[in-house]
């Protein structure tokens, strides 16, 4: 139960949502660039309890991916930066309220939120994927065959494998992603589904190098996000996002969060060519 405990603290929020709740709440004006500027202040919208996007670490100090990409973006802009604490129910109406002027939200671009938000350019991706030990030979789903493998019961992974695993795969569900790990490090199941940024995660619990990425099922593309009618706000945080991943800026984020490297994106937020893409083999 410890270790099960301790895998939940270290995964909190790994899982992201896919819907949007339906919104009944009238929009704040468009949000410009001048604006911000002459106010001195970027009111970005973040999770601040999802390892590894934004969290509190050890020193007492919010850390993580989104937090410090807003962090470079208050610095392009010449103004500082305040967090203001969002939820994946609360984001949506905390930026169309006005209570922030972007969402660094973990924020991936579905065809739901196209309609209530308007998307600047995504400037990171955001896989599902399977793991396993480091140095197996897991490619695909082929490579399933005879092995046990661990899902988290109804989510994309679990859809996914069982429509797509050959026969003689073993599928092993669980309630959710603490006891899907906990048994691929007990030795339980030989590989799991899951997000591509519980590898880190589990290096914490299992010890660096023994598990890794085996192949991508689905990616999505997380980017900024800002009111409807903000085009010229979001066209600035396009801009920005292609001269930050042109630097190696965004590249080093995703290194160092993430691990590995980042893969090619949309030029876009919108449209079809933003949405999420099967990587199944």
């Amino acid at each position: 139960m410890q270790m099960i405990s301790r895998i939940r603290g270290v995964l909190l929020g790994a899982a992201f949502a896919l819907a949007v709740a339906p919104l009944s709440l009238g929009s704040a004006a468009a949000q410009t660039v001048e604006s911000i500027k002459k106010g001195g202040v970027l009111k970005i919208g973040s999770q601040v309890a999802q390892v590894p996007w934004g969290f509190t670490d050890g020193a007492g100090k919010l850390t993580g991916f989104d937090i410090e990409l807003g962090e470079m973006l208050a610095k392009d802009l010449g103004v500082k930066v305040e967090v203001t604490p969002v939820t994946s129910s609360n984001r949506v109406a905390a930026l169309l309220t006005g209570q922030v002027d972007v969402l660094a939200a973990v924020m991936g671009i579905f065809a739901d939120r196209q309609k209530v938000v308007l998307f600047a350019r995504p400037y990171t991706t955001n896989d599902t994927i399977y793991i396993g030990k480091t140095g197996a030979s897991i490619k695909g789903w082929d490579d399933l065959k005879g092995l046990r493998v661990g899902v988290p019961r109804g989510t994309p992974q679990d859809i996914a494998v069982t429509k797509a695993a050959p026969a003689g795969t073993v599928i092993q569900r669980f309630d959710d992603d603490a006891s899907t790990v906990q048994a691929l490090i007990a030795g339980q199941v030989d590989v799991i589904g899951g997000a591509a940024t519980q590898v880190p995660n589990i290096a914490q619990v299992a010890g660096p190098g023994k598990y890794e990425e085996k192949f991508v099922v689905a990616r999505a593309f997380n980017a900024f996000a800002v009111r409807p009618a903000s085009r010229e706000w979001a066209n600035y945080l396009s801009d920005f996002v292609a001269r930050k991943v042109e630097s190696g800026e965004i590249k080093a984020l995703y290194k160092k969060w993430i691990g590995g490297e980042l893969a090619a994106m949309p030029t876009t937020g919108e449209g079809e060519a933003a949405l999420p893409i099967s990587m199944v083999k």
